[in-house]
């Protein structure tokens, strides 16, 4: 179990390399580094999950919440993939889990239907536009699932 987030990458990344073919492995870390980077300049609404007990899975939590927003897992065979978990102690509603669907679909040769985990594989993230679309995605799902703030200024209290 690493602690760390380096160690965690280190692990993750030996992971890779145990079931990867020579070419694709650069590519994959830098599929990797990418969402870690993503993630790490939200200091404010993501943090890393060190409770991870198997070093094949990495990933992040909303800042305060304990399930994980997404992780990454190497699956002998299968190769490393992305899972994207629904807001913490939520469900995605119908419209979201279509968008995000549509959005994985889009961009992988697995198709995902209704019911399936929201997975995509490394191989379709080496695509710079997969790549993009899919962190535009994250950001997404980070804005729209956070915690609605009212400010004082917005709500007075008194109606018109």
């Amino acid at each position: 179990m690493s602690s760390s987030l380096p160690a965690a990458r280190a692990a993750f990344i030996d992971a890779i390399e145990k079931d990867t073919p020579g070419t694709d492995r650069p590519r994959f870390v830098a599929v990797l580094d990418a969402l870690i980077a993503w993630s790490v300049a939200r200091p404010d609404r993501l943090t890393f999950r060190a409770d991870s007990a198997r070093s094949a899975v990495l990933g992040f939590a909303r800042a305060g919440a304990k399930s994980a927003f997404w992780s990454v897992k190497v699956t002998r065979g299968s190769g490393p993939k992305l899972e994207i978990s629904s807001a913490s102690g939520t469900t995605l509603s119908d419209e979201e889990r279509a968008t995000v669907l549509e959005t994985l679909n889009a961009h992988s040769r697995a198709v995902l239907v209704d019911g399936d985990r929201l997975q995509i594989g490394f191989g379709a993230l080496k695509n710079a536009a997969a790549q993009a679309a899919v962190l535009a995605l994250l950001e997404r799902l980070l804005v729209e699932g956070a915690p609605q703030v009212t400010s004082p200024a917005t709500h007075t209290g008194v109606s018109a």
